[in-house]
């Protein structure tokens, strides 16, 4: 099990120490259920009040929150800019090695001749690599990963277990696509037919283009378009069960939590946030900076910067003004109700 000094710790961090600076941290936990030597943070000063009662050693709090009850002979705080930062690079260094195929390329993968393979490239078992797929360097492509004609995916980019990448498509450098993400499927159109007897299936010609640092939760897809491209800037974060319709764009920096839904021709900005089971209908435009609360129907476009919420989506005070006069409602119906004979 990995463990550190404080002083390891707080030069990893940025960190001024106060207290005991000898002590040695062996593990991450939340307030409540840290142990002795654990670390554990305190991001504003309401959880600085459970201090005195966690069994923690070391506390990582925000510069300037303050910290009441602090024994510094037997435990120590780490004072630094932004303790949500901190969190990030100490869990890090905590992390167990993720188990990802070793350089080279498993026996039983399937490379086309006509491929091109960069260097240090990592291929495991049962990988498909089709025709005129350029696979860049130092990419990892996991067990039972395919690759589909003309494809591409950068360099440094890793593919968990079952990704399946479809013909055309191109994956940018340092992306972290995990399990059974499926990128490219079809697009979701369909016409009544002539005889009207049926429904006739919109082909869908375009392909999906992801910029650098994306990172897709497991079991996300992201249709390809019909006649262009589905877009995702550089550095957009999206969860687990994410579905992406056709023609999509979306900006850079974005974060979309799990279980949303995402129409044809949507357009988002850049560092849009979109919490959970979001629902976007087609042709919305979403602008720079905006932020959806979880469970939303969006229907309408949303200015850059604003906060919407609800079903339909409005804006988020609007909603919540809403919200707390429907909970007033039956005892404002008790009071107006006329009184029994």
């Amino acid at each position: 099990m990995a463990e550190f000094t404080l002083q390891h710790i707080a030069s990893a961090l940025g960190a001024t120490i106060e207290g005991n600076e000898d002590l040695v941290c062996t593990g991450v936990a939340s307030l409540d259920e840290a142990v002795e030597g654990d670390a554990t943070f305190m991001v504003n000063a309401k959880y600085a009040k459970a201090w005195a009662q966690t069994k923690a050693t070391i506390g990582i709090v925000s510069t300037g929150v303050p910290v009441v009850d602090h024994d510094d002979s037997q435990r120590a705080i780490l004072r630094v800019h932004d303790a949500e930062l901190a969190i990030a690079t100490l869990l890090e260094m905590f992390m167990p090695q993720i188990e990802l195929p070793k350089e080279g390329v498993h026996p039983t993968a399937i490379i086309s001749d006509s491929a091109t393979i960069g260097k240090g490239v990592s291929i495991g078992p049962y990988v498909v690599i089709s025709d005129n797929v350029r696979i860049g360097d130092s990419a990892v492509l996991c067990s039972s990963v395919h690759v589909g004609r003309g494809s591409s995916v950068g360099s440094q980019t890793v593919l968990r277990t079952n990704v399946v990448i479809e013909h055309d498509c191109h994956i940018g450098d340092d992306c972290i696509l995990n399990a059974h993400v499926v990128i490219g499927a079809d697009g979701f159109g369909y016409r009544p037919n002539e005889a009207g007897d049926g429904l006739t299936k919109m082909p869908h010609i375009g392909n999906v283009v992801i910029g650098s640092r994306v990172e897709l939760g497991a079991n996300t897809c992201i249709d390809r378009g019909k006649f262009a491209s589905t877009t995702i800037g550089d550095g957009t974060k999206l969860d687990n069960l994410v579905q992406v319709g056709h023609n999509v764009k979306i900006g850079k920096n974005c974060v979309i939590a799990a279980h949303c839904g995402i129409a044809g021709s949507v357009q988002i900005g850049n560092w849009v946030q979109i919490a959970a089971q979001v629902g976007i209908a087609p042709h919305c435009k979403v602008g720079d900076g905006a932020k959806i609360g979880a469970k939303s129907g969006l229907m309408h476009d949303i200015p850059a910067g604003e906060e919407w919420l609800g079903v339909p989506a409005g804006k988020m005070k609007d909603t919540l003004r809403q919200w707390a006069i429907v909970r007033k409602m039956p005892e404002l119906a008790k009071q107006l109700s006329p009184p029994k004979q």
